[in-house]
């Protein structure tokens, strides 16, 4: 279905935008990557039901691919999205130690 992590990452990010971003973050940072995915899923697929299947497995990937760069992306404290944007992380995420 998507050839790369990476590819699954942009395809949310295209069809949700930055607070779908945010939530993976949020979720990866509190759980990982798999229990993350189901929390993430909870928040936003609401009462409706909108996430099909393709977008719940694109979900999956796309959070493996949070949780390989979120150390990375805590140490700049910004992450480069697919549109050129950056989100700035909230310094609530990052560990002291950074």
């Amino acid at each position: 279905m998507y050839s790369t992590n990476e590819e699954a990452f942009n395809y949310l990010y295209d069809r949700m935008g930055i607070l779908c971003v945010q939530v993976m973050v949020s979720a990866v940072r509190a759980y990982g990557a798999d229990t993350g995915s189901v929390q993430v899923l909870t928040l936003l697929n609401g009462g409706d039901d909108s996430f099909s299947n393709r977008d719940q497995k694109a979900l999956v990937a796309a959070m493996r691919y949070v949780e390989d760069n979120l150390p990375e992306w805590q140490e700049e404290r910004i992450i480069c999205l697919p549109d050129g944007q950056q989100l700035t992380i909230d310094p609530a995420l990052v560990p002291e130690d950074y």
